[in-house]
């Protein structure tokens, strides 16, 4: 049996709102956009990154090395869901 293919963009794009909102901010997706600063609003701390990134690997099998860990690459779900999609 064929396994299913992986979600696209925008489906990793939901899935990353919906886990930020729940583990972040008390479910509230209200005001949490893909362009919303999430490291530098204080939405996400450093700490919060590493669980974001835990996430990211258990969900989707995305492999994230050091070097993806910038703020270019983590401070916006549109930014994560890329980083995503490149790496699965």
């Amino acid at each position: 049996m064929p396994s299913a293919p992986p979600p696209d963009r925008a489906a990793v794009l939901a899935e990353l709102r919906t886990f930020v909102a729940n583990w972040f901010r008390d479910g509230r997706e209200d005001g949490l956009l893909p362009d919303t600063p999430l490291v530098t609003s204080g939405i996400v701390d450093s700490a919060g990154v590493v669980e974001v990134v835990e996430f990211v690997e258990r969900r989707f099998g995305a492999r994230l090395q050091d070097a993806d860990l910038s703020l270019a690459n983590c401070n916006t779900l549109a930014a994560l869901a890329e980083l995503v999609v490149q790496r699965r």
